[in-house]
């Protein structure tokens, strides 16, 4: 993971509980943003308005994420963890009520606004906090259990979402968010140690990063390959309803083991990024590639389409491995600013592959999200090329 060293503060006694109430924090907000990615029919229908342009309650959640990111870093300075983390869990909270009772698209919007400000600002010190909460031999471990809730969010919300809007009301989806964020702030009240530091995050720090040509590259292609993912992901649920004309209920199960196929997929990357990281990238990126386009040449074929759909999860369930690696290894001397900046790239990438998807949708219609999406991680896989010649093959021990 990016953090390895600490503040040489008073570090708190081993609190794996509160590790825990923070990957739970990142579950809820996982949940939370990607719910209207299953929701997205029936938004569209209630509210009525075209299916692209219901898409931008994931594209200006991700667009306030980038930039919550690392003013957040920047502007809590030294402040106590907990009570930032209480502050941003809060928000979610005002977010996933908002979103429940939101008579207008406007207020949904609002609602999403609020939201992206809690998830950039959550991302940009989720990691470390749960780092300064155990040893220094146990960051490995309480990074994972963060990402493990990143994860197993992004498993739920979708298929979630998808089954919610065919069987009941779309805002129950978010009422139900709405409980999952008030007992997240409780959990993170009661058991969330107080987390003073004795450093922050400066603007040199970001500067000095994008100096370095090498992460400049890394974090393009990280845009190339999360854009890519959204402009064809966003829409999947109207895609393999109206396209490839399946039943509602078997989009639910597939897209829960798309959820499934993702987490399978951070583990197969971990294990053969270990063995040689850049011919991993390389592999994933193309296989990216490919799955994508299967999904827009033979989406009318549910049985092609379904499994070119689990090969483009397990496939995103690696890619951010890779890049992960690349980061920690060009950034070592930055490793909170590196996190920041990532979070705040990770999410604008989201919100261009939505809008650009978006776009496509109601210009040409739902078969061009996949296209478009392929085309975008054509790009990656030109980007994985340069940054393997500015880093030949690694092997990690």
């Amino acid at each position: 993971m990016l953090l390895q060293q600490k503040d040489a503060g008073d570090m708190p006694a081993n609190s794996w509980l509160g590790v825990l109430v923070i990957a739970l924090g990142a579950l809820s907000l996982v949940v939370t943003e990607f719910l209207p990615v299953g929701l997205l029919p029936g938004i569209s229908r209630d509210l009525g308005i075209a299916e692209g342009t219901a898409g931008l309650a994931v594209t200006v959640t991700a667009l306030l994420g980038f930039i919550a990111a690392p003013i957040t870093a920047i502007a809590i300075g030294k402040a106590d963890r907990k009570w930032v983390l209480l502050g941003l869990t809060a928000l979610l909270v005002i977010s996933s009520v908002l979103s429940w009772k939101a008579a207008t698209f406007g207020m949904l919007l609002l609602a999403r606004i609020i939201l992206g400000v809690a998830i950039g600002g959550f991302w940009a010190i989720s990691i470390t906090a749960a780092a300064k909460l155990v040893a220094p031999e146990k960051v490995h471990a309480a990074s994972s259990l963060v990402f493990a809730g990143i994860s197993i969010g992004s498993v739920i919300a979708v298929p979630a979402g998808s089954y919610i809007g065919a069987h009941a009301d779309w805002r129950d989806g978010f009422l139900g968010a709405s409980v999952l964020a008030m007992v997240c702030f409780v959990l993170q009240l009661i058991f969330l140690p107080s987390l003073k530091m004795k450093h922050g995050v400066n603007v040199r720090d970001f500067f000095g990063l994008l100096k370095d040509a090498k992460v400049r590259a890394i974090f393009l292609t990280v845009i190339f390959v999360v854009a890519g993912q959204y402009a064809g992901y966003t829409f999947v649920t109207p895609y393999l309803e109206q396209i490839t004309r399946l039943d509602t209920g078997i989009v639910s199960a597939l897209l829960f083991a798309y959820g499934v196929f993702t987490v399978v997929g951070n583990f197969v990357g971990g294990a053969f990024a270990g063995r040689n990281l850049h011919k991993t990238v390389l592999a994933t990126a193309w296989i990216y590639l490919l799955s994508l386009a299967a999904m827009a040449l033979f989406a009318t074929s549910p049985v092609l389409a379904g499994v070119a759909l689990l090969v483009w999860a397990l496939s995103w369930g690696m890619a951010p491995v890779g890049t992960q690696l690349w980061l920690y290894h060009a950034t070592l001397h930055a490793p909170e600013a590196a996190q920041a900046m990532n979070t705040s790239v990770f999410q604008l990438s989201i919100g261009l592959g939505s809008l650009l998807g978006g776009i496509a949708v109601n210009k040409l219609g739902l078969h061009s999200s996949m296209w478009l999406g392929a085309a975008i991680l054509a790009l990656a896989v030109l980007m994985v090329y340069i940054v393997g010649r500015m880093n030949r093959p690694v092997a990690i021990a």
